[in-house]
């Protein structure tokens, strides 16, 4: 494909309208991106949001359909920025006789007799799935026209009796220019409202290493958030605005520097840390040379992790002395609530929280987006496994600890 330099302005402009490409009239580079599906494929993580159901419906002036059950509960998606953002969902339920259905307003109608089968798309062992094009506005000019825009719906069977669980699997995607060079870009919208401006939790995955392929895991060095500046080949760029729709995006360079991101990889060496825990200790992990240390990050309202804690207990108890170690990294709100969970819960191991949940240097560090989430690091503070569970666990950490120490 051939490149356009700046200072070719109009032809530059021309040609992107055309496909789609990044323009730039200075230190500006501007690109439209696209509604795609399976934003899955491309990222191993999603932040569900939980639609709580009630027994009266939402919205007025709703036609619909016959419902099986007597008594049909009904939810409210949120999404898109215009005076009428909200979608209606209706769960027509007989679990006595195995029966569920989800109807949904996609195209935003108010009736939910004309949106294609109600059935579920799947059915697990504890839960329903089904994916729907749900239909959103926005309030730009150019936007007259309904997006359609990929959800999942989740429905659990003994679980959250009261609520629909939903997340995006849509993504903007385009390409754009920086310094003559085209990389394939993406946009997501975490917290499913459909907004993808700056002031909306979301990601940006950039192609860095022009493989065509885009890895948005958190912990790639191609994935970015909106709001932080980050480094390209070389140059510091930072997001200068984002359409709501996410269908356009521009940035700029940034005033100072930062470093490219440090990949997480397996194979490659933990990024330092050094700070305090609740206890008031330091943990230095320059500290821990010749142990093997297993860097986990978690919640006491986290399930999965609650579930594989006594195997953790047991794999530390077996393999302590021997110079294993847990470095905890909590993701709570409240640290008298955490400090009581510990130590009923007899967690030997040092933890690190601020109490201020998410917003901790480290979970940046680590480039942490879900948990449970742990990276076990061998002697020499390499990241050698990630998220181990069981009895991978306890056969890594045997392992590691066979590998012979570091002779200064």
């Amino acid at each position: 494909m051939q490149k356009y330099r700046r200072s070719k302005n109009l032809i530059c402009f021309v040609w992107a309208a055309l496909i789609g490409l990044a323009c730039s009239t200075s230190d500006e580079f501007s690109a439209e991106l696209a509604m795609e599906s399976d934003a899955m494929a491309m990222v191993n993580y999603y932040q569900p949001k939980r639609i709580i159901l009630q027994n009266q419906a939402p919205e007025a002036n709703l036609t619909l359909p016959q419902f099986v059950s007597s008594n049909p509960m009904f939810g409210t998606l949120i999404i898109g920025n215009t005076a009428d953002s909200v979608i209606t969902l209706a769960l027509d339920e007989s679990l006595n006789d195995g029966v569920s259905y989800l109807y949904i307003d996609r195209n935003n109608n108010e009736n939910l007799t004309d949106d294609g089968d109600p059935e579920w798309d799947e059915e697990k062992n504890q839960y329903w799935i089904k994916e729907a094009l749900v239909d959103v506005h926005y309030e730009e000019t150019n936007h007259d026209a309904a997006v359609p825009y990929p959800i999942f719906f989740y429905r659990y069977k003994t679980r959250f009796s009261d609520s629909i669980v939903a997340f995006r699997n849509g993504y903007r995607e385009g390409y754009i220019t920086l310094k003559d060079t085209s990389y394939k870009i993406a946009l997501l919208d975490d917290d499913l409202n459909g907004l993808f401006n700056l002031n909306e939790k979301g990601a940006i995955i950039i192609d860095t290493n022009r493989d065509g392929r885009l890895d948005g895991k958190p912990d790639s060095p191609e994935y970015f958030s909106l709001r932080s500046a980050f480094n390209v080949q070389g140059t510091t760029y930072r997001v200068k605005e984002v359409s709501p729709a996410g269908d356009r995006i521009s940035l700029s360079i940034a005033d100072t520097m930062v470093f490219p991101k440090e990949s997480l990889d397996v194979g490659q060496r933990a990024p330092l840390i050094r700070t305090r825990t609740i206890d008031g200790g330091i943990v230095d992990l320059a500290d821990y040379r010749n142990q093997v240390v297993l860097l986990d990050f978690w919640a006491t309202y986290c399930k999965p992790w609650e579930n594989e804690l006594p195997n953790l207990k047991s794999v530390y108890r077996r393999y302590h002395e021997r110079g294993f170690e847990v470095i905890g990294v909590n993701l709570d709100y409240d640290l008298q609530a955490l400090r009581k969970f510990i130590k009923s819960n007899e967690i030997p191991w040092p933890q690190i929280s601020n109490g201020n949940g998410w917003e901790m240097t480290i979970v940046d560090l680590y480039r942490v987006e879900a948990i449970p989430k742990s990276f076990l690091l061998d002697r020499t503070g390499m990241i050698r496994y990630k998220n181990l569970q069981g009895r991978n666990l306890s056969a890594k950490v045997y392992e590691l600890l066979n590998e012979p120490e570091i002779v200064n």
